[in-house]
């Protein structure tokens, strides 16, 4: 198999399940854009509800496939791994390792989630109105997990872990660099690091969404908290697999829904 048909493949493979998350955000993005445009008013000459989504989707996917293709192309030079690109690019073993990542995955994604859980009880009473909702467990529906699974566990792992916390890495090797190693610790960690907070400060746009203002400690709370997830899939990621980071990311969301039904 060429390079330009192995590149391909993956690009094709992981751009496919991560334009699925994508989609999977019509449901919320709908009604969603719909307060937002009847906020501003009549007068505001606006473009019809079904262009705004599509503008929307289309830029997500835009960002999507340059995530992707970063990662394809830098992430083996790195010696990062996703079982999924190894498989579409002709090396079946990888896809046998996954077995491996899997308790990792599970384990950190449920600690991840109650350790959220814990900050989440002790900082909601500080934030008055808007603590009442920005609960974890709050208004968990099965639309909610399921984008939470498919947007969050597979998309957003794509575009924070797979394309921009390996592009990181890339740059941070180029100066931290030792020897023959393609990735020193420094970089590692500085690229998980940086790529988890920006992962946070992501989230502040959905807290907007919801009508809440975005007062310091909302914004902290929001960046905070988001960031600590960040980090355990950034470190999955490197150490462990792609996969394995978004194994994660989706088991907390399923632990988040699994309590709240328990509640």
């Amino acid at each position: 198999m060429s390079d330009r048909r192995r590149f391909l493949r993956k690009f094709a493979l992981l751009f496919g399940v991560g334009a699925i998350g994508v989609v999977s955000l019509l449901p919320m993005l709908v009604p969603q854009l719909s307060r937002q445009m009847a906020t501003l008013g009549p007068d505001k000459p606006l473009p019809p509800l079904p262009v705004i989504v599509a503008v929307s989707m289309i830029q997500t996917l835009v960002l999507l496939a340059l995530a992707v293709a970063g990662g394809v192309a830098l992430a083996p030079r790195l010696r990062l791994r996703s079982h999924l690109a190894d498989w579409a690019g002709g090396e079946p073993r990888g896809t046998r390792a996954f077995a491996a990542d899997v308790p990792w995955a599970l384990g950190l994604g449920v600690l991840s989630a109650l350790v959220l859980l814990a900050l989440d009880h002790f900082t909601l009473p500080s934030l008055g109105e808007a603590g009442k909702d920005l609960g974890l467990t709050q208004g968990r529906t099965l639309g909610l997990t399921v984008m939470g699974v498919l947007y969050g566990g597979v998309t957003e792992e794509l575009l924070m872990r797979w394309g921009l916390a390996t592009f990181l890495a890339w740059l941070l090797a180029k100066i931290f660099r030792r020897g023959s190693e393609p990735l020193s610790a420094t970089a590692m960690w500085a690229a998980i690091a940086i790529a988890a907070v920006l992962f946070g400060a992501g989230h502040l746009p959905a807290v907007v969404a919801q009508g809440i203002p975005l007062s310091t400690p909302v914004a902290a709370r929001t960046i905070v908290m988001n960031a600590i997830v960040g980090f355990a899939f950034g470190w999955l990621y490197f150490c462990r697999s792609l996969e394995a980071a978004m194994l994660a990311h989706a088991t907390v969301h399923l632990t988040w829904s699994g309590l709240a039904l328990l509640a």
